[in-house]
């Protein structure tokens, strides 16, 4: 069986608590789940405004799975490992 590697891609910005917050979640998930690739991409690049502007992200962070929204704003620690680890369940499936 051959494993498929999960894109997660957090918007953050410097100086932004917690965008590093959700960045440690993501690197202890990433610990629990090795086929997981984390990218980071800064809220003020051209990236970073696509994102905010299509997906109604007023600041950051927000943390994609595949290309598709997870969450935004006030993040939790534990409705984020849980919807991340629901959301490479259904992507595997």
């Amino acid at each position: 069986m051959s494993s498929m590697v999960t894109k997660i891609q957090v918007v953050t910005k410097e100086g932004c608590l917690p965008c590093k917050y959700v960045k440690r979640v993501l690197g202890d998930l990433g610990l629990e789940i090795p086929d997981m690739s984390i990218e980071e991409i800064d809220f003020g690049s051209e990236e970073g405004i696509k994102l905010a502007v299509q997906n109604q992200i007023l600041y950051p962070p927000a943390v994609f799975v595949e290309g598709r929204l997870l969450m935004k704003g006030k993040i939790r620690e534990n409705e984020l490992k849980e919807a991340v680890r629901s959301r490479i369940r259904s992507t595997i499936k």
